[in-house]
């Protein structure tokens, strides 16, 4: 119970940054947001694993799959998640993360020994009923490459997934996810210059939301879903994403004064059914 407390909490808090990005991305474009946030979160661990005297430094194929889910799970993740939401309607992008625990399931059956039983098809299903309804919108249009590049991400976050849980139990979250976020720091770099000549005029508000995003939505999101992540099967954390979209929905109620109608309100019912009837044991 107290993995999937955690990974709750770090969901909520990465449904929160639909909130913050929102507000600061008027200001700076998607590739250097995502690097800011990323920066700060690996500077922030720095400082934290320097006066907590932390000298543990994974070895062999710990490093590799630490390096290497930081570059899948954050670099690739977020640059093809922004640019996917570009090309795509908000209420399609809502729809393909709902898919997410099916791809993760389906890579897990093929490559991970998952199980796929009827009540986690099941359960899948609620919830993506649950998120159509959430994100249901007329006179929006999408690109199939959008929708390409969004599924993709399915299939880069299912990787991480599997790849961190692969990691010895002797490696600490807090250890994994500061070189995760130090390797994709780096591997961020070379597509700033995809964004050269793009206008950035900050603000405090900006400077407020970069900053919740570096130091709340990644350095202690990740930490807290790593942490959670080993108590829990992969396919049960992609389910609690599930969560994601529906916390984001509240948020933004909160904060920007959006509306709930009846219609989300149902679905986010549905989607807290469908998270519960996939992880409910026998």
């Amino acid at each position: 119970m107290g993995s999937y407390l955690i990974l709750t909490l770090s969901i909520i808090l990465w449904g929160s940054s639909v909130v913050a990005t929102r507000i600061a991305g008027f200001s700076i474009s998607p590739v250097m947001l995502a690097f800011f946030r990323i920066a700060i979160a690996a500077a922030a661990m720095a400082v934290i694993r320097l006066f907590s005297n932390n000298r543990e430094r994974p070895r062999g194929k710990d490093m590799k799959l630490i390096i290497l889910s930081g570059v899948i799970g954050i670099t690739f993740y977020y640059i093809i998640e922004n640019i996917g939401i570009m090309m795509t309607a908000a209420s399609t992008a809502s729809m393909i993360s709902g898919s997410y625990p099916a791809i993760t399931l389906t890579l897990g059956f093929l490559f991970f020994h998952e199980k796929i039983t009827g009540r986690r098809v099941a359960g899948i299903l609620v919830s993506m009923a649950g998120i159509a309804l959430l994100s249901v919108s007329s006179g929006e249009s999408s690109k199939l490459a959008g929708i390409g590049l969004l599924l993709l991400d399915g299939v880069f976050w299912a990787l991480y997934n599997y790849m961190v849980q692969a990691v010895s139990p002797a490696c600490s979250a807090f250890t994994i996810s500061y070189y995760q976020t130090l390797a994709a720091a780096v591997c961020f770099i070379p597509f700033l210059f995809f964004e050269r000549g793009t206008p950035l005029v900050l603000d405090q508000t900006s400077v407020m939301c970069i900053l919740y995003l570096g130091l709340c939505c990644s350095t202690l999101a990740y930490i807290l879903y790593n942490a959670g992540l080993r108590g829990v099967s992969a396919f049960a954390a992609a389910t609690l994403l599930n969560l994601m979209p529906l916390s984001g929905t509240v948020l933004s109620a909160l904060i920007l004064h959006e509306e709930i109608s009846l219609r989300a309100a149902l679905g986010g019912v549905l989607i807290i059914l469908g998270v519960i009837l996939s992880n409910r044991s026998r």
